[in-house]
């Protein structure tokens, strides 16, 4: 599966904040940790970078801020309002925000250098630095606002990649009654963890866990499956065990697909900067635990079903040609004849629908797929024109020659 490219996880974090609903369901600061946004108001390629401690009344100051680009690095300190300004000179260039706060690092999402306008973003630190020594709380998390279920394409399937964030709101670390466990969608293959995602994640088939303890703020679930789909439309249904407290969806689209459900609100169709590929932005207000997340992209891009068809003739065909043959009588001499073209054509007809379920898999390709197709239909037709030639009439009794037992002569006055 390929990466799911910086710029779209960028342009999706701008629209959380921009859409209301999805702004609304943000209780913590620490959901927007190191979310890059672009701001318009901002001079031309300024990055502003704010420090806090837990809330947002509790700014870092006169802190180092560090923005790296490949091997070189700036050094800001925060003013005091915990904002530390860089002014970026290559627009377009890749860049990291992080700073050391109470003997923890934080990053921001790399992020390209603005052009025109700039970004902000905050760094966010645990409001104690000893909430990972507390003895664990009981209570409930939820799927952070920012969390995001991206879909790409891929040979007549779909590579779904879900990226969340547990959070937790608290400011100790909290032990659900149960863990953090889904089953992925019917049908999905291939299921792995991204290396993103925390380490205590783990995929057994279609089951996803994740054990507790959470500590503060947000913890990481990374997967992603493969969703094969045949025809031109495919439908997901996706059960969470927790509060999703925004839906947030990003799918490739080519051509003409679309993406409809119930549980969107408002979308968009947009180009990434720096890609050349139309994803559909999508958003939704909070869905309950236990409530499946339904959607369905229509206008996929697909192969014909008509080998299919074809090759489902043809087995009618030849259980129909094998039926009548098994009641035809021959001659005995053509018996061993007939029984090596039977065998043929078996083998010939075993090897086409293998074919056909290697196309539809991906595993040939169109060209060597359409050549080997006609190669073995070529064949299959001269094995069927050789069963009629060891079954003609030559060996049955002729016409003017009335089988014994079997006619009598008949006189007309």
């Amino acid at each position: 599966m390929r990466r799911v490219t910086r710029a779209v996880l960028m342009l999706a974090a701008a629209l959380v904040a921009a859409w209301p609903s999805a702004a609304a369901a943000q209780p913590d600061p620490r959901q927007m940790s190191g979310i890059p946004l672009p701001d318009p108001q901002l001079s031309p390629g300024t990055v502003t970078v704010r420090v806090v401690r837990g809330t947002l009344d509790n700014n870092v100051t006169n802190h180092p801020v560090e923005i790296r680009a490949g091997d070189i690095a700036e050094t800001v300190m925060t003013d005091e309002e915990g904002r530390a300004e860089f002014i970026m000179l290559n627009a377009g260039e890749t860049v990291i925000a992080s700073t050391e706060l109470d003997g923890e690092r934080i990053e921001s999402q790399p992020f390209a250098a603005p052009g025109a306008g700039g970004v902000r973003l905050m760094l966010v630190g645990a409001g104690d630095a000893g909430a990972a020594d507390l003895p664990p709380e009981p209570g409930n998390v939820s799927f952070g606002a920012d969390s995001r279920i991206v879909v790409e394409l891929g040979e007549e399937s779909l590579s779904i990649f879900y990226l969340l964030d547990i959070f937790n709101p608290l400011l100790v670390p909290v032990e659900p009654d149960h863990p953090v466990a889904f089953a992925l969608p019917f049908g999905a293959q291939g299921a792995t963890v991204l290396r993103e995602s925390a380490a205590s994640t783990r995929i057994d088939g279609p089951n996803v866990t994740m054990g507790g303890p959470f500590q503060p703020g947000l913890t990481p679930l990374r997967v992603a499956y493969v969703l094969p789909y045949v025809g031109p439309a495919a439908a997901v249904s996706q059960t969470l065990p927790a509060d999703l407290d925004g839906l947030l969806m990003v799918v490739q689209k080519r051509g003409a697909m679309d993406l409809a459900s119930d549980q969107i609100a408002r979308r968009a169709d947009m180009t990434p900067e720096g890609t050349d590929e139309t994803y559909i932005f999508a958003a939704g207000p909070p869905v309950a635990a236990g409530t499946a997340i339904t959607f369905e992209i229509s206008g996929l891009p697909h192969h014909s079903q008509t080998p299919g068809f074809v090759t489902v003739a043809l087995a009618l065909a030849i259980l129909g040609i094998g039926a009548w043959a098994a009641a035809t009588p021959v001659a005995a001499e053509g018996t061993d004849r007939r029984r090596r073209l039977e065998q043929r054509r078996e083998k010939r007809f075993a090897e086409l629908v293998t074919l056909e379920q290697q196309h539809r898999s991906g595993k040939v390709g169109p060209t060597r797929y359409g050549n080997r197709r006609a190669e073995l239909l070529s064949d299959l037709e001269r094995i069927y024109a050789d069963l009629d030639d060891a079954l003609t009439p030559s060996t049955w009794p002729h016409p003017t020659q009335p089988a014994t037992g079997r006619a009598r002569s008949t006189s007309t006055a």
